[in-house]
């Protein structure tokens, strides 16, 4: 075998080698891809079944998630719509800023500039919302810087905290009222003493000068002017202060006339006030109170909706009116028979049909800068429901609003208690002992019940009245106090004298007070409870009343 043939064998030997090698790594280069495209296969089954899961548990948070870039929503799961009250066929990708409230965009944009300039800071903030009908939500939002294809983002989680927010109001709501009660209850003592000296003195002056003697009726002014001051106060005491529900048979009219004199010192100039109010309206079984406040609620709410008016009227109506069969009032809910109707009218911008059906659902406001806690309403429609009554609204935008609260007639004419007037002069006799720390009242109360007879002592202490009334404790027939006293209180006095002479009459008297509990003290003995600023002849029928009583005992 000469050497080209041996060469060519070890060739051909060689070339079968390397083919049957490159087999084999062919081979088993096929069985590693099909092991690694196996591999990979079930990896990219993983990760669509955690994209899956993941996928599910964002869309069923309990919170509201998405994410945005540029202002805009590129993502948002199905809880964001149920908070945000939007359809999910709805699209939401608008900018974010069409959604916040217009105060609180300030907040929004700092937050979202500094979560994605730092890329790393976390932040978290309250905000107002705006639903599609206009009303308010407030959520709690938490900014997460991500990369979203390549360009920064905010991953955001919201929360609802409506409830929340409106429960916080209320909250503060109560410790304002009861910061603003405390405080009027302080100043109402003291202006109801000073009122007392002013309307007795009034009432003093007049005693003394004739019908036609110059300044009469400058005396009489003044003597109205106090009790007009009086009711002022009353009606001060009685929104500030927690109220105990007195449901009896009440006139509205005194109660609407009472309210329209605080209105008009209150309401705006340009508003001009019609009253169209029957003397002669039947009587209704209600709180007095309450409808004081049902009745001021709707004519807060017509003030709001003159604001940008410049011709304004609000126009009151009281009447008696017959519901038949066929009426057609709206008032479906209501049986036929009497009521008595009170109409509150404005000529303001009216409201918008599409949320009338709204506006007496609590915290619903249809206020452009969203004044109060959007409750009057709803307040309002719950006390008149509670009464057996009803309560409805026409309104045309650009027109103006007319609610209308129809509450059933109470058929019996007498009242529960009736309210002392000023009678004929009422004349007495027997002897008092009138107890006050404020001189000025002492010396005027002397004077206002000496006049109708009586014999009055003085004194300017309870310690006083106490020494003076042990030296002969069956002298007087009759002690008023008042209540509120250094040293010696009205009512810790009142036990010490009825424990030396038990049944002895004790009238209490004060500007105002808190702690005082006319229940407990009339069980106590205390004969009866009036309030400053009293006048003379409801000072002098008292005082003769309850001293006939304990001479005819």
């Amino acid at each position: 075998m000469n050497l080209a043939t041996a060469m060519l064998k070890l060739t051909s030997a060689g070339i079968w080698m390397l083919a049957c090698l490159a087999l084999l790594v062919t081979v088993i280069w096929g069985i590693r891809f099909r092991k690694a495209e196996t591999r990979l296969k079930e990896n990219n089954q993983g990760l669509l079944k955690k994209n899956e899961t993941y996928r599910k548990m964002l869309q069923h948070s309990s919170e509201g998630v998405l994410i945005v870039q540029q202002f805009k929503f590129k993502y948002a799961n199905s809880r964001v719509y149920e908070i945000m009250g939007v359809s999910k066929n709805d699209d939401i990708s608008r900018n974010l800023v069409d959604y916040i409230f217009p105060d609180d965009l300030p907040v929004v944009l700092e937050n979202y500039e500094k979560t994605v300039s730092s890329n790393k800071i976390e932040t978290s903030f309250k905000v107002r919302l705006l639903k599609p009908d206009n009303s308010i939500l407030w959520v709690h939002i938490r900014f997460i810087p991500v990369i979203l294809e390549g360009e920064p983002a905010n991953l955001a989680f919201m929360r609802n905290i409506t409830t929340q927010k409106m429960l916080e109001q209320d909250l503060h709501q109560a410790q304002r009222m009861e910061a603003i009660g405390a405080l009027s209850g302080g100043i109402a003592h003291d202006f109801n003493n000073i009122l007392t000296t002013i309307i007795g003195n009034a009432e003093i002056a007049l005693m003394d000068i004739s019908e036609h003697t110059p300044g009469k009726k400058e005396f009489e002014q003044i003597r109205k002017s106090g009790y007009r001051a009086r009711d002022l106060v009353r009606q001060i005491l009685t929104i500030s202060r927690e109220h105990t529900l007195d449901v009896q048979p009440i006139s509205l009219t005194p109660i609407i006339k009472e309210a329209l004199k605080l209105l008009k010192s209150t309401l705006p100039k340009n508003i001009n006030i019609i009253q169209k109010i029957d003397t002669s309206v039947s009587l209704v079984k209600a709180d007095s109170i309450q409808m004081y406040q049902v009745f001021m609620n709707l004519c807060t709410n017509a003030k709001h909706a003159m604001e940008k008016s410049e011709s304004c009227c609000l126009e009151v109506e009281l009447n008696n009116i017959v519901l038949g069969i066929s009426d057609k009032t709206g008032c479906r809910e209501l049986k036929p028979g009497n009521y008595v109707k009170l109409s509150v009218r404005d000529n303001g911008v009216g409201i918008d049909p599409g949320i009338l059906h709204k506006i007496f659902e609590p915290y619903f406001s249809t206020k452009e800068k969203r004044i109060g806690a959007g409750l009057g309403l709803a307040t309002t429609q719950g006390i008149v429901k509670g009464l057996g009554g009803h309560i409805e609204v026409n309104s045309e935008p650009g027109t103006g609003s007319c609610f209308m609260v129809y509450l059933p007639v109470y058929e019996e004419k007498v009242l529960k208690n009736p309210i002392i007037t000023e009678n004929e002069p009422v004349q007495g006799q027997g002897k008092i002992l009138f107890v006050d720390d404020e001189k000025e009242i002492t010396v005027i109360a002397k004077r206002m019940l000496s006049s109708r007879g009586f014999s009055v002592m003085t004194a300017n202490s309870g310690k006083q009245a106490l020494e003076c009334f042990c030296r002969d404790p069956d002298f007087f027939d009759l002690m008023i106090t008042d209540l509120s006293m250094p040293e010696m209180t009205g009512e810790r006095l009142a036990k010490e004298v009825m424990q030396i002479r038990p049944g002895f009459p004790v009238i209490m008297c004060t500007g105002h007070s808190d702690t005082f509990d006319e229940t407990a003290a009339r069980k106590s003995g205390i004969m009866e409870y009036i309030s400053k600023p009293y006048n003379l002849n409801e000072l002098s029928v008292i005082a003769a009343t309850y001293i006939k009583k304990s001479k005819a005992t």
